[in-house]
């Protein structure tokens, strides 16, 4: 029987840079500095949740998001009431160029959702403005447990949404901590490194590694 494929989201199906446009038309600033303003979002972001995670102080990923764009609006003192508005942006985040297509193709013949840190609001309205929602079965939110990634329990969680092993779920993930973090839970992986970057120092490497989606489809074709 084939993995069932478990794609990760935010930076894996979608570019979470393409908010980087909403930044720079709600905030009227230039678009280097909306570049800056975006990639600090997304560090903290990753951040506060590996710290939330750690203090066993969760946080569903949407108050996360939005105290990491609180602090990125802090440090380049920018207007805080436009945060409203560019927490918005996430819903309408852009697919990969390839994602759609080669949804279709991995899908095909195998079971497959879509499985985020995002809450299932966020999932359902990103799922739904993109088309990704129609090519999978289910969209599996690591809020249904109380954690996020990369703690055990949500790649538990997802196994057992699959009704099957984690060794027959294969994590889909361009993020290197997540694949490190399904890998350690017992899950098979693919890392989707779309930067061409080395890889995490957390150990469990990828059971295989691809430059995008289109490449995965080639892989388990």
């Amino acid at each position: 029987m084939a993995d069932a494929l478990c794609f990760d989201m935010y930076g894996t199906l979608c570019n979470v840079s393409s908010v980087a446009a909403a930044i720079e038309d709600e905030l009227d600033i230039p678009a280097g500095l909306a570049a800056d303003v975006d990639a600090l979002w997304r560090e903290k972001q990753m951040e506060y949740a590996f710290h939330r995670s750690a203090m066993e102080r969760y946080e569903p990923f949407d108050a996360v998001t939005r105290d990491a764009l609180d602090y990125a609006l802090a440090y380049y003192d920018l207007d805080a009431a436009a945060a409203d508005a560019l927490m918005g942006a996430y819903d309408d985040l852009d697919p990969y160029p390839e994602v759609l297509d080669a949804l279709d193709a991995l899908t095909a013949e195998r079971d497959a959702v879509v499985f985020s840190n995002g809450t299932p609001a966020m999932l359902d309205a990103l799922a739904a403005n993109t088309g990704i929602g129609e090519r999978v079965d289910a969209l599996v939110s690591a809020d249904d447990v109380g954690a996020l990634k990369p703690a055990p329990a949500v790649y538990e969680h997802v196994a057992t949404e699959l009704d099957r092993p984690l060794s027959e779920c294969r994590l889909v993930s361009s993020n290197g901590w997540d694949v490190a973090g399904a890998s350690a839970a017992g899950m098979a992986t693919a890392w989707v490194n779309r930067g061409n970057d080395p890889a995490e120092r957390v150990g469990g490497d990828a059971d295989l590694v691809v430059d995008d989606l289109a490449a995965l489809a080639g892989a388990l074709a």
